[in-house]
């Protein structure tokens, strides 16, 4: 292949990064409804691989100034971006003394870009568990990005790597050009998920309106489970209509967004909702029913915490704060709750004592001790006015139109 055709074939190449880079960042910030990415990503055999990812802590930069969480995807995006203007820029180029330039500059961008690359598998096969679809093709497109520059340096008569000098010419105008790339993708793919109202319960994952009403059918088939709420703590109003009680543990994804999910709903159904919350930490080291302990027992820590916190009517910051740690992969432990109990206002040495006490862990047993009876097996587990649903992350429009007819029915 001569010199125009290879580089054509490294724009086609950051292309399809860009576009992959795209759909993984819609399915960071569309979590919870369903969209292209996740359509993309079950069409090559990935199922719920990439959501499993988008979930985990590990699939963002928490707290960047000005911009929130930012997506990994997105560093992607702007990786992608930068190779496609550079190999574009070789179609166009001149002599051979330019071409070799950009060789120089592309050769450790690729690289590095690579040995990121390989980073993240290890992450996601080693920690999370699984293999995300959409990322393993951007992973083929590096190592395919990689090649190509190799032909080219072998067509243009394997020219001398001249990096440092490279490097020091181009960086400003790397920068820019990634930067730009970067604010492109993080504008347009937070644009995409805004329409498509990911925020709101008009949304629904792999769910058609027929399976909900079969759902909601046999929820008002549920036999009534005399679950006691008495002291537990709560968000909404008290004398709400409708009580969801949420079983869950604050190291869990899929309980961190099924709270976003319940805050929407709180919102949504003002006064006619209140979400009772109750404890249980897939802890082995303070519940009994699990078999093996988590490291320096984090949920236990944090369900306690939780518990003291509403001893000083703060539960509501607290709970919120621990998954935003979560979020931003935080370890839930003794100094990072005191930090979190300093941030919220809380009197400290009054939680200190209240989280070494017997009477937050007979609370705690006690939480246990129900969620045997209601043979809770995982979380979170969801019960809307006394009746259970499927346990997991609901279902938004299957939430939302079980809420709607439980209020006609009122």
């Amino acid at each position: 292949m001569n010199r125009k055709n290879l580089a054509l074939a490294g724009v086609v190449g950051g292309v399809i990064g860009l576009i992959v880079s795209f759909l993984l960042a819609i399915e960071y910030f569309g979590i919870g409804t369903e969209n292209i990415a996740n359509t993309a990503c079950s069409a090559l055999g990935g199922g719920d691989s990439c959501l499993k990812v988008a979930e985990s802590s590990y699939s963002a930069i928490p707290g960047v100034p000005f911009l929130g969480n930012v997506p990994i995807a997105l560093l992607g995006f702007g990786f992608y971006g930068l190779l496609t203007y550079s190999f574009f820029l070789v179609t166009k180029a001149k002599s051979n003394e330019e071409v070799s330039k950009f060789i120089s500059l592309l050769f450790p961008v690729l690289v590095l870009g690579l040995l990121f690359d390989l980073i993240l598998f290890g992450i996601s096969v080693g920690i999370i568990g699984t293999i995300c679809q959409l990322c393993f093709v951007t992973y083929i497109v590096t190592i395919a990005l990689l090649g190509i520059l190799y032909l080219l340096w072998k067509t243009e008569g394997k020219p001398k790597l001249e990096v440092p000098v490279a490097l020091k010419e181009g960086i400003t105008t790397l920068g820019l050009v990634y930067f730009f790339s970067f604010s492109l993708g993080f504008a347009t793919s937070k644009m995409w998920v805004s329409k498509a109202s990911s925020n709101t319960l008009a949304t629904s994952r792999g769910m058609d309106s027929a399976e909900i009403q079969t759902k909601i059918a046999a929820y008002f088939q549920e036999p009534t489970l005399g679950i006691n709420v008495t002291g537990s703590p709560f968000i909404g109003k008290k004398d709400a209509p409708i009580t969801i009680v949420k079983y869950a543990d604050y190291n869990c994804g899929h309980c961190l967004h099924t709270s976003h999910i319940l805050h929407t709903v709180l919102s949504e159904y003002d006064g006619m909702v209140r979400v009772v919350y109750k404890n249980f930490p897939l802890d082995g080291t303070c519940n009994r029913l699990m078999q093996q302990p988590r490291p320096d027992a984090s949920s236990c820590v944090a369900a306690i915490a939780a518990i003291c916190a509403d001893k000083q009517g703060k539960f509501e910051p607290m709970y919120r704060g621990l998954y935003d740690n979560l979020e931003k992969g935080v370890a839930h432990s003794g100094s990072s709750v005191v930090n979190l109990a300093n941030s919220i206002g809380l009197n400290v040495n009054s939680l200190k004592a209240c989280m070494g006490s017997k009477e937050a862990q007979n609370q705690l047993n006690a939480e246990i001790d129900e969620a045997e009876k209601l043979n809770i097996q995982s979380t979170p587990s969801l019960y809307i006015n006394d009746r259970r649903i499927e346990s997991g992350t609901p279902n938004p429009i299957f939430l939302k139109t079980l809420l709607e007819q439980i209020i006609q029915k009122m």
